[in-house]
């Protein structure tokens, strides 16, 4: 510990610094040769004084809490304490001085040989950082109009958060001492099925967080930089309490400063550029296939509102074509998509000879309509153009003058299929990139080889 402890880490002395734990008898003298006013304490609950700094020996254990309390109530503005960690690295630990209004400057991993402990290094601070309560969204939803400039329905908020069927109200939030809202980080929970195993080998299921939401309050962004921001704050917060030894990885869609601070302070990855393809009906229109050649070749297309057990069913039949991909199973597609709020989706199966050979979801938006989900049998080729090109051809869709769709190359056969149809590879408007956090095990390698996404497995769709 001793060796952690210098002007760069402690208030520059003189400074009154507090240390608590047992056998505090040599830090104390050299803090006291350093220039700094030094007292001991074995138990910081029956300490009343002031500090500038507070050092703990060990972990509070089943104290923590209490004990963090009390150091922000003893430490003066921007007073800093440390914390040995004899078992680790600790999420409870990170958590709880979030919420205890501190910032965590350096959690330090792999300390000197003399310091076997893992040291954290906190700032007291005028924010908090907690997980949702009942009634933020309150604060929520204004903040969320401010920052994206669009109202979000209560209904809405309450589908994406409370009511998703693999868990609900994964948030984090920093408010201010009189308790306004000022920072919100959050995401909702999927599983993808993971299907890369050798012959035989059981698909796994892999718990995931796609995450949304990002803003911090304009009065509020000055705090701090970087990791040291509210935002970054949040995002620690979030990681410890959601993310790790709870899910494999997070995920989101991002540009522009979002990105940048995403990758450069809390350890995202960008994947790649999104798969962004139009088709240009004016250029290439899509030919309708003849009515009664499709019905000699078996197939019927049908506009659809609620997903049953057919769409498990498909989705056992097909998932091992695709590798790695959200799990599109009818109790997520009927979250997802029919019982969403506010968006009107357009919903499509073909099938052929009364076997599904696919499907896909649609959203108009003025001139352009979005191709925002798939999921095809590759047995059945044909399906993809039968189905575009009836939907194409139905009289709500009748104004549109092209069709977006991401259109990843993996699997390959499906590239092959959008592109046939007439879609271009174009850069996608707001440079949007897939942008990844691993927690566990590396997922890259299977990502770059195998995932499959489209863009309703975003929230941008």
């Amino acid at each position: 510990m001793a060796a952690l402890l210098d002007s760069k880490t402690l208030p520059a002395p003189p400074a009154d610094v507090l240390v608590v734990g047992a056998d505090p008898d040599l830090l104390a003298q050299q803090l006291t040769a350093a220039g700094y006013t030094v007292a001991l304490a074995g138990d910081l609950l029956a300490v009343e004084a002031s500090q500038d700094a507070i050092v703990l020996l060990e972990s509070p254990g089943g104290r923590l809490r209490e004990v963090l309390e009390a150091a922000r109530r003893l430490l003066r503005e921007k007073g800093r304490l440390l914390i040995a960690s004899l078992d680790g690295p600790s999420q409870e630990l990170v958590i709880a001085l979030a919420e205890a209004g501190f910032v965590i400057l350096k959690p330090e991993r792999g300390t000197p040989a003399d310091t076997p402990a893992t040291v954290y290094l906190a700032r007291k601070e005028a924010c908090f950082v907690r997980e949702y309560r009942d009634g933020d969204e309150e604060q929520i939803l204004p903040m969320f109009c401010r920052s994206f400039h669009v109202d979000r329905s209560l209904a809405r908020w309450r589908w994406e958060y409370r009511e998703n069927p693999y868990g609900t109200l994964r948030i984090s939030e920093a408010f201010s001492s009189e308790g306004r809202l000022a920072a919100h980080y959050a995401g909702y929970p999927v599983r993808f099925h993971h299907a890369i195993g050798g012959i035989g080998e059981t698909p796994r299921i892999l718990p995931a967080l796609q995450i949304g939401d990002t803003m911090t309050d304009p009065a509020f962004r000055h705090l701090g930089r970087g990791p040291t921001s509210l935002l970054g704050r949040t995002v620690r917060h979030y990681y410890a309490r959601f993310c790790e030894g709870h899910v494999a990885f997070n995920y989101g869609f991002n540009t522009g400063n979002i990105q940048r601070f995403s990758m450069s302070f809390v350890g995202a990855r960008r994947l790649e550029s999104l798969p962004f393809h139009v088709l240009d009906l004016a250029a290439r229109p899509l030919a309708r296939p003849n009515p009664l050649l499709s019905r000699l070749a078996g197939y019927r297309i049908e506009r659809i509102a609620r997903f049953d057990t057919r769409w498990d069913a498909f989705f056992h039949r097909v998932n091992a074509a695709y590798r790695l991909l959200v799990e599109r199973d009818a109790r997520y597609l009927e979250w997802r998509y029919a019982r969403c709020p506010d968006v009107e989706y357009f919903i499509y199966a073909v099938f052929r000879r009364n076997e599904l050979a696919g499907w896909s979801v649609f959203r108009s938006k003025g001139e352009r309509l979005l191709w925002g989900d798939a999921l095809f049998d590759p047995r059945h080729p044909a399906a993809v153009r039968q189905l575009l090109a009836r939907v194409l051809a139905a009289p709500e869709h009748r104004q549109a003058k092209t069709v977006e769709t991401w259109a990843t190359d993996r699997p390959a056969w499906w590239r092959q299929q959008v592109t046939a149809l007439g879609f271009e590879s174009r850069p996608e408007p707001d440079d949007l990139g897939f942008v990844f956090v691993p927690f566990g095990e590396e997922p890259e390698e299977d990502f770059r080889a195998h995932l499959y996404y489209t863009m309703g497995d975003s929230d941008l769709f």
